[in-house]
């Protein structure tokens, strides 16, 4: 099969993938789910500062989110289960969670510097401002 043609990509009842091919894809979209839990839980249970606990949730909520839906495909395409095992549906899923992990750096890496930098100005302008006694 070519990868270029219309037919690979959009056959309603694809063949199921070459046997390797299938359990390094179950493999990946399950360690995904599991890391993605940790994650959450991890969260929930370190003692980090705000801004970084919220971008490691994101984290984990893309990777558990992502697993999931990852094995639900790979269940449609063991199923043969027609049109939700089009192997389109990958594409799909690797876009959104480009997507995601976009997201996920800017904030890491634009919006909380960015958020650390505002908080500093205040406390600089907030040291000349009267306190209550």
């Amino acid at each position: 099969m070519n990868l270029l043609t219309l037919n690979f990509w959009f056959q309603m009842q694809p063949p199921m993938f070459v046997y390797w091919v299938g359990l390094v894809m179950l493999v990946v979209f399950a360690a995904m789910s599991i890391i993605g839990l940790a994650a959450k839980i991890y969260v929930t249970k370190a003692g980090m500062d705000k801004l970084m606990k919220r971008a490691v949730g994101r984290a984990g909520t893309m990777l558990l989110t992502m697993g999931l839906f990852g094995l639900a495909l790979y269940g449609f395409v063991y199923e043969s289960v027609p049109i939700l095992s089009m192997r389109a549906w990958l594409l799909v899923w690797l876009i959104c969670l480009g997507v995601w992990v976009w997201s996920i750096l800017r904030y890491v890496r634009v919006e909380i510097p960015a958020k650390k930098e505002m908080a500093a100005e205040r406390e600089r302008m907030n040291k000349w401002l009267p306190k209550k006694k």
